[in-house]
């Protein structure tokens, strides 16, 4: 949902001299995999298709493109330094307050609550880049 929902408000921010370009990969995720329902329909209520997303696991070489890895949990911050420890340097908490939760295998609700979350948090963070 990250993924999703930082292209949706890096598109509506017209007036960008900075380049973002997005990834996503999860340090546990296998590849090729849908997103969940409730997490395409979280989403397609906020106007965002997440309908062809595919999981793709964190490898050195996706590490390495990236300038900046934001985490949701310190266990993810762990994660990126086992599977790319050369990238330890650019991976930060999205929230440093708190961890983000998983979602997954809860209701639509929870869903909706973590993508509120991440909207708030990316928007403060693209802000943060592009200032």
């Amino acid at each position: 949902m990250a993924k999703a929902i930082a292209e949706s408000l890096i598109a509506r921010r017209a007036s960008t001299q900075t380049v973002i370009t997005v990834d996503s990969a999860g340090v546990a995720a296998s590849d090729g995999h849908p997103a969940t329902s409730e997490a395409v329909e979280a989403l397609n209520e906020r106007g965002i298709d997440l309908g062809g997303h595919q999981s793709k696991g964190l490898t050195a070489a996706v590490a390495a493109r990236a300038d900046l890895i934001l985490a949701m949990t310190p266990s993810h911050i762990q994660g990126v330094a086992f599977h790319a420890p050369e990238a330890q340097g650019k991976v930060s908490l999205l929230n440093p307050n708190h961890p983000i939760g998983d979602p997954f295998g809860q209701p639509i609700e929870v869903y909706r609550d973590v993508a509120d979350e991440l909207e708030r948090l990316i928007h403060t963070k693209i802000e943060e880049i592009c200032s």
